[in-house]
């Protein structure tokens, strides 16, 4: 699970609390927080697709909807599972002579962005086909070869989904959370006033 974790400017905050119902005011933050969390799991989806290097539709149903916040609870948030993603959805090739070639974990680099497996081969089996190798010098068992879980582009800390993630959040959030308080004042017939500079 994914929740927001921003950084934002407080001064401004105690402002529009003194003008603005304790409802309204909640109403307000709530609005900015689910739609922050929105935008960003956007964001996420599509660096998750890059870092794996799978189609974005292999990987929507990997993360979850946002879980919005509610009366009692400010935090959104958002999951991304385990889902084991076919690496030949990622470009990967197999041949006789050099084994499996292909990439995952593109954007966050490591050992697996530029894979190469020589005894793997393609097995098709139930109408489908993956890349596997065996675990011993027997004809079985076999283990498959998989591209990276989007469980791991997003919650591997220093992960370039990760990173994309937290900055959107906090860039959409601070934008976002002065609008809606406006919005706010507006609907309750109060005078919007920005707040003070504090480098005044």
């Amino acid at each position: 699970m994914s929740g927001l974790s921003v950084t934002l400017d407080g001064t401004a905050l105690e402002k529009w609390a003194e003008e603005l119902s304790s409802r309204g005011f909640r109403s307000a933050i709530r609005r900015a927080v689910d739609q922050a969390a929105t935008a960003s799991r956007r964001i996420a989806l599509d660096v998750i697709s890059k870092d794996i290097g799978a189609p974005k539709a292999r990987i929507k149903d990997a993360v979850s909807k946002v879980k919005r916040t509610t009366q009692t609870s400010l935090s959104a948030s958002f999951a991304a599972s385990k889902a084991r993603i076919n690496i030949l959805s990622t470009g990967a090739t197999v041949s006789r002579k050099f084994g499996m070639t292909g990439s995952t974990y593109r954007l966050t680099g490591g050992g697996s962005a530029s894979l190469h497996v020589k005894d793997a081969f393609i097995v098709t089996a139930n109408g489908g086909r993956f890349i596997a190798i065996r675990r011993s010098k027997d004809r079985l068992p076999i283990k498959g070869v998989f591209a990276e879980t989007p469980s791991t582009a997003l919650g591997q800390n220093g992960a370039a989904a990760q990173v994309a993630w937290q900055k959107a959040a906090n860039a959409e959030l601070n934008a976002r959370l002065p609008r809606e308080l406006q919005k706010q004042l507006f609907a309750e017939k109060l005078p919007y006033q920005a707040p003070a500079d504090p480098g005044d």
